[in-house]
């Protein structure tokens, strides 16, 4: 088939996996009689085939550790030819364990029928047990690896639940930074005989060679008030006595170095991990029903229609009532595993949020004692402020009279100019008339052959001081006066020019 191409992107060497959670089920089935059959003799093939193609995904230990888990994908091929009696598989997976699992079963006399392929009706059954193993592997391991989870999950959050509420604490760095495993290779392993061909057995063995042995848990310790009667659980460095009331509490200092009460960002980091390892194992849980349903569906099918060989209708109706019955255990067990990783998300999601809340209140008990100095400091910022502000307005009064009184003093300056612009021009009038420029010489007159005639003669001094005077002195005025007014316009463009440069860096 070529669909079956789409299933080899997932295999192969990738730092990081590439299309992890891709799963589908592909089918092309030709019964005899069916006019899309294809026949060639020379590859002894007839036409009349059973074709389908499927993945399937299982959890496996990937080394040493008690948290080494990988997904591990299976994609199989199979051919059946019902004129021929040919059956074809490709099985392609990571390392050898579906390989060792069918030699072995084939060794095994109770499982003759996984290799018996004499005749049509007992390679359709072999078919039948080689599907099961493949379902069986998609079912195993799960138990195990939730159980992993849930014990990483309450290592990394059980301390939530008996947190001293009354202690202060606060987030310190984690001793043991969280940290990602990368990929590892896929390894071969052998294992027992009934672990490659039933799933219950397998699972049983896996319970005593698999599954981690759990720590002792320590007796928990409380602490019993004597006034209200209300226990409180201790953790372990706490000391107290049951008759008075605890007087040796960790100091601060103890409680962050403590490994017990350490409540890290790095722990918040691990319940997240652990969180997306449910997800992807419910959804993986969730393809492998899909999966296992459509084969289940599509051999129901076929085996109802009228053209499939009698041989397998009669010969295989017992086989394939013990493959529904066996496929519909694994079915119910997969659910099984989805119902309890729903509750262990819910979980998850209710302790992460209370290690979030626990990491808010320590960080604000931490802060509490940097707020009382701020608020010391900002009291004293505001008593600065204050006499600041008492001295600005001081030095505000007296700005205040020092304008009024430059005020007044301007006015009496124009007042004096004004009067002092008035009387100039006649002072200096007068007082250039009282020189010898206007005396007249009768000697130096009389002296003189032709004298000149004065135009000025029929003039009275005080009609020559009134005629020199007054145009001055209007001239002069009228000069001051167009200076002051030039001046004022000078400085009423400069405020409009001021009012547009504001309006345009406003806008």
């Amino acid at each position: 088939m070529p669909e079956f191409v789409d299933f080899l992107f997932s295999f192969g060497y990738q730092p990081d996996a590439q299309d992890p959670y891709f799963s589908n089920f592909r089918q092309r089935t030709c019964l005899p009689g069916s006019i899309r059959a294809f026949s060639v003799p020379e590859l002894a093939w007839s036409g009349s085939e059973i074709q389908l193609c499927y993945n399937l995904k299982s959890v496996e230990r990937s080394g040493s550790g008690p948290n080494d888990w990988s997904i591990r994908v299976c994609a199989v091929h199979h051919t059946l030819d019902l004129k021929t009696v040919r059956a074809n598989w490709i099985v392609i997976k990571g390392n050898d364990k579906l390989k060792d699992r069918f030699e072995q079963a084939i060794r095994i006399p109770s499982h003759q029928d996984i290799s018996s392929f004499e005749t049509l009706d007992r390679s359709f059954t072999a078919s039948l047990a080689a599907h099961l193993v493949f379902c069986d592997w998609a079912a195993e391991q799960w138990r195990w690896y939730i159980n992993n989870l849930e014990d990483r999950f309450q290592d990394a959050s059980r301390r939530t639940l008996t947190a001293p509420v009354a202690i202060p604490s606060s987030p310190v760095a984690a001793k043991d930074p969280f940290q990602v495993k990368a990929r590892t290779d896929t390894q071969k392993s052998n294992g027992s005989i009934a672990a490659k061909i039933s799933r219950t057995p397998t699972m049983l063995i896996e319970k005593f060679h698999v599954a981690n042995p759990k720590p002792t848990s320590p007796v928990q310790r409380t602490y019993t008030d004597p006034d209200s009667g209300l226990s409180q659980p201790l953790p372990p460095q706490i000391t107290v006595n049951n008759r008075s009331k605890p007087t040796n509490q960790p100091s601060q200092s103890e409680f962050e170095n403590s490994e017990d009460q350490d409540f890290s960002f790095a722990k918040l980091q691990k319940i997240q991990h652990i969180e997306e390892k449910a997800h992807e194992a419910q959804l993986i849980l969730r393809q492998n029903i899909s999966i296992i349903c459509q084969i289940k569906q599509y051999y129901n099918t076929i085996t109802k229609s009228t053209r499939l060989p009698v041989d397998i209708v009669q010969k295989c109706q017992g086989d394939l009532e013990q493959f529904q019955l066996r496929v519909n255990g694994v079915l119910d067990d997969l659910q099984m595993q989805i119902l309890r990783l729903d509750t262990l998300l819910r979980l998850l999601e209710n302790r992460k949020t209370l290690v979030f809340q626990i990491l808010q209140s320590m960080q604000n008990s931490r802060l509490s004692e940097h707020d009382q100095l701020h608020s010391i400091l900002e009291y004293h910022n505001t008593e600065i402020n204050k006499v600041s502000t008492n001295s600005m307005i001081r030095m505000t009064e007296d700005m205040n009279d020092i304008a009024r009184k430059t005020k007044i003093e301007t006015v009496s300056m124009k007042v004096i100019t004004v009067v002092t612009l008035f009387f100039l021009p006649g002072t200096f009038i007068s007082t250039l008339m009282s020189t010898s420029i206007f005396e007249s010489d009768d000697n130096s007159a009389g002296s003189s052959a032709h004298p000149s005639p004065n135009p000025y003669a029929h003039l009275s001094p005080l009609q020559l001081y009134l005629a020199t005077s007054l145009p001055l002195t209007f001239v002069t005025i009228l000069i001051w006066a167009f200076l002051h007014w030039l001046e004022k316009h000078k400085e009423k463009l400069k405020a409009q020019a001021h009012r547009i440069e504001s309006k345009f860096q406003t806008a």
